[in-house]
């Protein structure tokens, strides 16, 4: 009989590991149901251990096996995997097997990732595993929010819920992002194409036409004396500049690897005005969202607080509310924890506090992500309209500078002819 190692939480959040004996992964995963025990992971003993044999023959395998299994590993996008959590959710509500509905989701998928999504977790159903072990052992990641939830579901046997629940989740959060990268990429495009533009005209276009004028010994005017002067500098140091700028974004990479200083980072963006604001909004609505959506599947509130703060994409915040998370296994309310780290905004603590008075805290959760959302969108918005066109000027100023300094000599010829 195989042997499963373990890793899991219980209601009071407390990390428990070990290993325990099952048929099969499902009946391991009861188990563990049955003491009280909320599973983060399970896998088969037998697998690491026939890594492990004979020595350096047999390590190399595993390591070579492991190491494939790492480059095959791929991500779905939160839009294709909601699409597919809501189908599998209507066709259970509908009464058709967990099965039978992947395989019609199989036959029925858009894209050649959903169909093998799916088919990989209907692989493992066949097997006599769950659907969140699939979706775990999958080498499609998910959230482990999604899994989490899932998993809660079908103990519970509400797992058409779960799923619908989650897929809500996953698009509002996917929506978020969107709005983000939304409010970034177009002054950054437009920013980049202007800085090509210029450079271009610096390096190719202004010396070939200035060059006629000072051939002809003309005294040029003020404006053609400056663009001729960055000009000259933008061919003799530009390359330069461009090599330090590259050799900058790698040492930054190469810095930012360590978590410590990822984590300062990103405490320094979150101090940065309007796109600081932005990340903390963001970050606060997918929080809420996942510790809403997990607290009304049934998760054990630790458990689904440890869940919800590992969704968050800002390492600083990340910590402070797992910083949170321990103050409430030490018996403080999370309306308490929140303001003694400085982990959250008023109206964030008001809603806490005010669903945990009134026992609602998950729709109070909920209420908060959509009104993070509401906010994100109209801010980023309002800063579109006010900064595409900004760009726009600046940019058509740029180049009316750059064409007085041509025409300018060429009009000043004209009048001496």
């Amino acid at each position: 009989m195989p042997s499963f190692k373990y890793a899991a939480y219980d209601r009071q959040g407390k990390p428990h590991k070990g290993s325990l004996i099952a048929d099969t992964e499902r009946q391991a995963r009861r188990q563990l149901s049955e003491r009280g025990l909320f599973t983060s992971t399970l896998k088969a003993q037998r697998e690491s251990n026939s890594s492990g044999r004979g020595g350096s023959t047999g390590g190399g395998p595993g390591k070579k096996s492991s190491l494939f299994a790492a480059l095959l590993t791929s991500r779905v996008s939160n839009f294709e995997t909601a699409l597919i959590l809501r189908q599998l959710g209507v066709l259970i509500k509908s009464g058709l097997p967990l099965e039978d509905s992947l395989k019609l989701i199989v036959e029925q998928a858009d894209s050649n990732k959903q169909r093998q999504l799916a088919e990989t977790w209907r692989a493992d159903l066949m097997e006599g595993r769950s659907l969140s072990v699939a979706m775990r052992r999958s080498r499609y990641q998910l959230p482990e929010s999604i899994i989490a939830g899932v998993g809660v579901g079908e103990e519970t046997g509400h797992l058409h819920d779960v799923l619908m629940r989650m897929a809500d989740e996953l698009e509002t959060s996917a929506e978020n992002r969107k709005a983000l990268r939304r409010g970034l990429m177009y002054p950054v495009t437009l920013a980049i194409a202007s800085i090509v533009a210029v450079a271009v005209m610096m390096v190719w276009v202004v010396p070939r036409i200035t060059r006629v004028f000072i051939s002809a010994r003309a005294e040029l005017p003020g404006v053609t004396k400056i663009v001729v002067a960055v000009s000259n500098f933008t061919q003799a140091y530009g390359g330069y500049i461009a090599l330090a700028l590259i050799a900058t974004l790698v040492i930054a990479q190469l810095l930012l690897a360590n978590r410590d200083r990822r984590r300062a980072w990103h405490k320094y963006m979150l101090s940065l005005p309007g796109i600081g604001n932005w990340m903390r909004m963001a970050n606060l609505a997918d929080w809420s969202r996942s510790l809403g959506t997990l607290l009304q599947s049934g998760v054990p509130a630790l458990a689904a607080l440890r869940i919800a703060s590992s969704v968050m994409t800002n390492l600083h915040l990340q910590w402070q509310m797992e910083q949170v998370t321990e103050r409430m296994r030490r018996g403080n309310s999370l309306h308490q924890a929140i303001r003694d780290e400085q982990a959250g905004t008023g109206f964030l603590l008001q809603m806490i506090g005010s669903g945990e008075a009134s026992s609602e805290l998950d729709t109070m959760l909920i209420r908060v992500a959509d009104y993070y959302t509401a906010r994100l969108k109209a801010s980023v918005d309002t800063f579109l309209k006010l900064m595409n066109p900004t760009l726009i000027i600046g940019m058509g100023i740029i180049i009316l500078i750059i064409v007085a300094a041509v025409m300018l000599p060429i009009l000043k010829m004209n009048e001496i002819v």
